[in-house]
């Protein structure tokens, strides 16, 4: 099933922006900004494919949200110098409720890359369900499972970009609470020229704190990716979508990359 069909056109990033170096464009800020889809925001609750991005604490929003290799490991782990081809599994350990709506994927390459064909495709295997009218973990009834759902293949226009300036967004730190968030586990944040490039996937799939409830995969989202017509370094990060919390319709939740309970995802470092 396509739960939303990529789009061909160039993604922006709303709102000003700033401007870095080597005439390369920042993330309008790094907190309360609203960040376009690569593939349209499968709920698209402003109605312009983006999603809020809100984190409303220091170290907030960092436990919940794992990268790891196996459904047997909640936690994650940091997985250095994966290949072009592979799976990963986006797990939750929140607690009350245990879940959010639609997990977001995070792709990024160096600022200089040469990306004219690259080509990333995405399928992701996970649940679905009908958003709850409060703070809930969805019932069992409500909840569809999909194999192999095709999220979509994504190339170089498909990169965050200044609408003002038309200037691919190039960055060496990512969207948090906390200023100067790394890309990557260990990334040295006194390197300016430490820069990648980005893009932000909706699988439109939930996470959910399922171990013990007899699910799929313990309710973890696998994802299955491909790389081809580019062979450099490049990074996986996850954000979470809640239709219902303390912070509003947000995306309020990142895989934490610094100290420990840290989780990521690294091609070819």
């Amino acid at each position: 099933m396509v739960l939303k069909v990529a789009m061909a056109s160039a993604v922006v990033l709303m709102l000003a922006t700033c401007v870095a170096p080597a005439s390369a464009a920042e993330f309008a800020d790094n907190n309360q900004t609203y960040i376009e889809m690569a593939n349209g925001a499968f709920y698209d609750p402003h109605g312009d494919g983006t999603y809020y991005f809100n984190f409303s604490k220091a170290g907030g929003g960092l436990k919940a949200i794992h990268i790891t290799n196996s459904t047997t490991n909640k936690n994650g782990a940091v997985y250095a110098n994966q290949n072009l081809n592979g799976t990963f599994y986006i797990s939750d350990t929140s607690k009350n409720p245990g879940c959010s709506d639609s997990a977001i994927v995070m792709f990024g390459v160096p600022g200089g890359a040469d990306t004219t064909n690259l080509a990333l495709s995405i399928t992701a295997s996970g649940y679905n369900w009908t958003l709850t009218p409060t703070i809930m973990f969805p019932s069992s009834g409500s909840l569809t499972y999909y194999s192999n759902a095709s999220i979509g293949t994504f190339g170089n226009g498909d990169f965050l970009e200044n609408d003002l300036e038309l200037e691919l967004v190039d960055c060496k730190w990512r969207p948090y609470f906390d200023e100067n968030y790394p890309m990557y586990y260990g990334q040295d944040m006194t390197n300016t020229s430490d820069t990648y490039k980005v893009m932000f996937i909706d699988t439109g799939l939930g996470t959910l704190n399922a171990t013990g409830l007899g699910l799929t995969d313990n309710g973890m989202i696998k994802v299955d990716y491909g790389i081809t017509g580019y062979s450099g370094n490049a990074l996986f990060d996850i954000y979470t979508w809640c239709n219902q919390s303390v912070q509003g319709k947000s995306v309020s939740w990142t895989n934490r990359i610094t100290g420990t309970g840290s989780s990521g995802w690294t091609i070819g470092f």
